[in-house]
């Protein structure tokens, strides 16, 4: 039995694809999920298992305790381009980090030893530097299916993109112009919503930026139409507490328009990431003030 947990972003979807196209006809089981949400993944995964098999992780960051988890598995691999440090990995757990590479899939394609037009077109994605028109597709498909599902059907809606990119038919990407033209339509009114709401701030000469939101949005979007010399744009996601979940969450995402390293700050929350873009998870809420608070006790 062969297990991919994989980020919900294009990255780890072109990561999945390109583990798909060495498989070649090989069947997996598929999770998208997050750091933050990995430990309980890899729990979740193994319930009523009496064979574990084999894991692979992409574009996730980790620490101890999801290594742990991972653990249980006969084999593991892990590949990943974010800035972490693993510690006491177990023989049979490979862990593979490049933190200089553009993209995971980059890392994935080095390590199985594919080539492949994809890895340009995440490579481009995730650093935000897209000239490649498949590159937007791509971008913008995986935008509009996280707009458009949650839960178990956008589980499946992204593996099917998956496997459909391990094709590298890339025409099949036309299939989703009608959802992409309603992500777009959402997109504009989301624009003109951060215009409206977007807060600035100084911090000791540090300019921040921040924009509250009650849902999942394109945080590249937004930071792309901010001025050049905001050093700190966060995104504050709340997420009020539900049946299942009685603490109330709150999501950052942290962006720089002057090279600033808001890697530290997504570090403070427990999160990860890279120098120019990260984020974390908090089992609380975030306010602005403390926020605020917080950059001025890291940067100052």
């Amino acid at each position: 039995m062969i297990t991919v947990m994989t980020h919900t972003d294009s990255d780890g979807i072109i990561s999945l694809a390109l583990f798909l196209k060495k498989m070649q006809s090989i069947r997996v089981r598929t999770y998208f999920t997050t750091p933050v949400q990995l430990r309980d993944m890899i729990c979740q995964s193994v319930r009523g298992k009496r064979s574990m098999g084999e894991l692979y992780i992409f574009d996730l960051a980790g620490e101890n305790k999801a290594i742990y988890a991972a653990a249980i598995y006969d084999k593991v691999i892990w590949i990943d381009h974010h800035q972490w440090e693993p510690q006491h990995v177990p023989e049979h757990v490979k862990v593979v980090i490049d933190k200089n590479a553009k993209s995971a899939a980059h890392v994935v394609a080095d390590f199985f030893e594919l080539s492949s037009p994809l890895v340009e077109l995440a490579d481009q994605i995730d650093t935000n530097a897209v000239k490649d028109e498949l590159a937007e597709k791509i971008r913008e498909t995986v935008g509009a299916l996280r707009y458009a599902y949650y839960g178990r059907e956008l589980n499946e809606k992204f593996k099917k993109l998956a496997y459909e990119l391990a094709t590298e038919e890339l025409g099949v990407l036309d299939n989703y112009s009608d959802l992409r033209k309603d992500y777009g339509v959402w997109i504009e009114k989301l624009k003109e919503e951060a215009k409206q709401k977007i807060k600035y701030y100084t911090v000791e000469n540090i300019k921040v930026a921040v924009f509250e939101a009650t849902e999942h949005i394109p945080v590249y979007l937004i930071s792309n139409e901010l001025p050049d010399d905001v050093d700190i744009f966060t995104v504050i996601i709340h997420m009020p507490p539900k049946e299942r979940r009685r603490t109330p969450i709150t999501k950052l995402e942290f962006r720089t328009r002057t090279d600033k390293n808001v890697l530290k700050i997504a570090e403070f929350y427990g999160g990860g990431g890279h120098r120019q873009a990260s984020g974390a998870s908090v089992r609380d809420i975030i306010t602005v003030p403390e926020l605020l608070n917080t950059i001025q006790l890291i940067y100052t």
